[in-house]
């Protein structure tokens, strides 16, 4: 079951930003862990080297990229997570500092390293996991702690939240290779006329995101896979998957080939540098097993679907199945 149903009686086209509790973990691990950190060194480890780190680092092209003088807040974002997991999952990970000198464990992952804060040379080289053919270069810091987490943590820094670093292995329809350099508001060009107002929105969030007061909201979308990694240069196959699917989709059976990708969305400003990191940790479940498993996700999710205006479906990509999913809603709410 996934962790969160964000479905409610109809469409809401607010951001539904919240505060993050202290309580609350900006960062989530769960029984899927190793899993993903394997399926991101796998596609990091396969990645075209490149050197855009503006430190001479070897850093892949495609899942990772850095503008140069990006490198403190790349440590902003690394001691943040750290932190964050050793204080929230002690028993998993444990975060030591003697001044400058850093001692990692990740327990997950059977890693014990150290390291010299804010020098890039001394974070340890290639893939967190063995047995992965990587580059001796060592990592950037950003990709070296993006390879400890399930979320994709990406950089946006000045007054128009540019994107100017990121590790983007889970991406849901673009890549890095699109959209870096780019501010907030045109990461998601080309847009239909519904969403620049939601965009401005988010950024007028961000520009008055205090330190010490991270934000979450929750973003939703229904597929017909449950591939992690949608990144562009997935879509030709994916596009062929779903022409595929589709004349075999029923009111009987579209539960059983579709799914619900819930994305998780973090913004926390980085103290040190003033940057803000943008962290999307994504969730899939089969939709069958979600209505399954909670008993009013047929009725909450055929409400939303049903008041979710149409250029909305299209920015989502539920339209070409759109029909035949309200159909099996339906018969599911029939029993």
């Amino acid at each position: 079951m996934l962790p969160y149903f964000p479905f409610q009686q109809q469409f809401n086209e607010r951001p539904g930003t919240l505060p993050l509790k202290p309580a609350d973990a900006l960062i989530e691990v769960d029984a899927h862990y190793e899993a993903e950190i394997a399926l991101k060194n796998s596609l990091l480890t396969h990645d075209n080297p490149s050197d855009r780190s503006g430190a001479g680092q070897a850093v892949p092209g495609y899942y990772f990229q850095a503008s140069p003088g990006t490198e403190a807040a790349q440590w902003d974002v690394l001691e943040a997570v750290l932190t964050d997991l050793s204080r929230h999952r002690p028993d998993q990970f444990n975060l030591q500092k003697d001044g400058n000198q850093w001692h990692w464990q990740n327990h997950r992952l059977g890693l014990s390293q150290t390291f010299t804060f804010g020098a890039s040379g001394t974070l340890p080289s290639g893939s967190v996991q063995e047995g992965n053919n990587v580059p001796d270069a060592p990592l950037a810091p950003l990709d070296w702690v993006g390879r400890q987490v399930q979320d994709d943590l990406l950089i946006l820094d000045g007054p128009d939240a540019t994107l100017v670093a990121g590790q983007l292995c889970f991406g849901n329809g673009w890549s890095l290779d699109e959209k870096i350099g780019l501010p907030f508001t045109a990461i998601h060009a080309p847009i239909n006329p519904i969403v620049p107002p939601m965009m401005q929105a988010a950024q007028t969030i961000m520009a008055r995101l205090p330190v010490g007061k991270p934000l979450w909201r929750l973003n939703w979308s229904l597929k017909a896979s449950d591939q992690l990694d949608m990144t562009t240069h997935r879509m030709p196959d994916l596009n062929a998957q779903l022409a595929n699917l589709l004349p075999t989709l029923t009111a009987a059976n579209a539960g059983e080939h579709l799914f619900i990708r819930i994305e998780r969305q973090t913004l926390t400003r980085l103290p040190r540098s003033g940057a803000i990191l943008f962290g999307i940790r994504t969730y899939l479940n089969r939709l069958a097993d979600e209505c399954r498993a909670r008993p009013d996700a047929a009725p909450r999710l055929l409400a939303v679907l049903e008041t979710t205006p149409p250029a909305m479906l299209d920015y989502k990509g539920i339209r070409p199945f759109l029909d035949v999913t309200l159909a099996w809603l339906n018969r599911l709410g029939r029993g």
